[in-house]
């Protein structure tokens, strides 16, 4: 039997390290994501042993489990989700199963589930070293936007999240949420409140990240976290849609600064968007990170 509890802060200590040591690349693999969004899909998280954990959300009627997560084969885990699966009797899916974890839920369960590859749920996973520099012709329309930027700003400046700096990114985030196109976006203010809860807590979570200013004013934010030793996660990027090249800089800025101890940075998935998906196929990932659904139909 799971004993699942809201995810917490708190939590972050002895989740963490089974998260980063399951080795897998997506963004719910990353406590923050998951803490992030917490309050949207009902998150709560279970320890199964001492090396396993699952979460477990909800949305719509449909349970939602993340692929366990841990150190050493996982189909204990399994067997404590199918049982909770089957104890509330409502539709239910693993997500997040990777191409191996695929390959096992296969071995192990070869009629339990019906495993989804959704393209919307793809993650674009980019070397960081090539979005620092930009080198080549396939970035040649990035360098373009940095370069413009520049110009048009001469004053600019990247600067460190930090607990100081913080008001100053959390009131820009409320402006930027409030202008005309955004306060009517839905999503958009979803995700506002997201952000202003990770902000709420920042001293408890691995928040690094940074902001650029020009003219006086903030201009773009982004933050992230690790996923692991070799991924970070970005999970938030923002910039003004009146400023050439805003995103461009802020995007290149950290990948200089803040993620220099990582090879690669998974900038999440494209959530069924043509211009998002344009845009980080702009950017030319390294890795279409596949992820599947396990619908289980037990």
């Amino acid at each position: 039997m799971l004993n699942f509890k809201p995810i917490e802060p708190e939590d972050y200590q002895w989740l963490h390290p089974l998260l980063q040591e399951s080795g897998y690349k997506t963004s719910p693999y990353s406590f923050v994501t998951l803490y992030m969004w917490s309050k949207v899909y009902n998150t709560q998280v279970a320890a199964v042993g001492e090396n396993h954990a699952v979460a477990r959300s909800e949305k719509d009627g449909i349970m939602m489990y993340l692929y366990p997560a841990g150190r050493g084969e996982e189909r204990e885990a399994l067997e404590a989700v199918i049982e909770d699966m089957r104890s509330h009797g409502k539709p239910s899916l693993l997500y997040s199963v990777s191409e191996d974890a695929k390959q096992r839920l296969e071995q192990w369960y070869p009629h339990l589930f019906e495993l989804q590859a959704v393209r919307d749920d793809f993650e674009y996973i980019y070397d960081r070293q090539e979005l620092a520099d930009l080198p080549g012709k396939k970035f040649q329309k990035k360098r373009n936007h940095v370069s413009r930027f520049v110009r048009e700003n001469p004053d600019w400046e990247f600067h460190p999240l930090t607990k100081e700096s913080l008001p100053v990114v959390r009131e820009f985030n409320n402006q930027w949420a409030s202008l005309e196109d955004n306060r009517q976006d839905e999503e958009i203010q979803v995700e506002h409140q997201a952000i202003e809860m990770l902000f709420d807590h920042f001293d408890q979570l691995p928040l690094q990240g940074g902001y650029v200013t020009a003219g006086g004013r903030v201009v773009a934010f982004s933050f992230g976290s690790p996923i692991n030793e070799e991924v970070f996660d970005t999970n938030v990027e923002k910039g003004l849609y009146e400023v050439n090249g805003s995103y461009n800089i802020i995007n290149r800025e950290m990948a200089r600064q803040v993620c220099q101890n990582y090879r690669l940075i998974n900038r999440e998935d494209d959530v069924g968007s043509e211009g998002l998906r344009k845009a980080k196929l702009s950017y030319n990932p390294v890795l279409l990170e596949t992820k599947y659904r396990a619908v289980f139909k037990g």
